[in-house]
């Protein structure tokens, strides 16, 4: 089985994690909610897989959260930036 090595989605899935255990949301009920086989929902939140963005949503909204609540979760974005060496993109003077 291979597990994702991104930061990100490790924290993410935690986050999702924690919510379900928060809220008491079995995982099946919400696969089944979510209209989602509930094998793609255990491996997201086991880091075995990235998911798209609209099983997020998906999940989000079966779990009765806005989906910007499923991505407010503390993240060093900064650090992440630097260890994928992603730069901002300079914003264009207007004319």
């Amino acid at each position: 089985m291979k597990y994702i090595d991104d930061k990100y989605f490790i924290a993410l899935a935690d986050h999702i994690k924690s919510i379900l255990e928060d809220t008491k949301i079995d995982i099946v009920d919400l696969a089944a909610a979510a209209n989602l086989d509930r094998r793609q929902v255990y491996r997201l939140l086991n880091k075995e897989n990235v998911p798209k963005l609209s099983t997020l949503i998906r999940i989000s909204l079966a779990a009765g959260i806005e989906p910007q609540q499923l991505f407010s979760l503390k993240f060093d974005f900064e650090g992440y930036m630097k260890e994928n060496n992603i730069l901002m993109v300079a914003k264009k003077k207007k004319k």
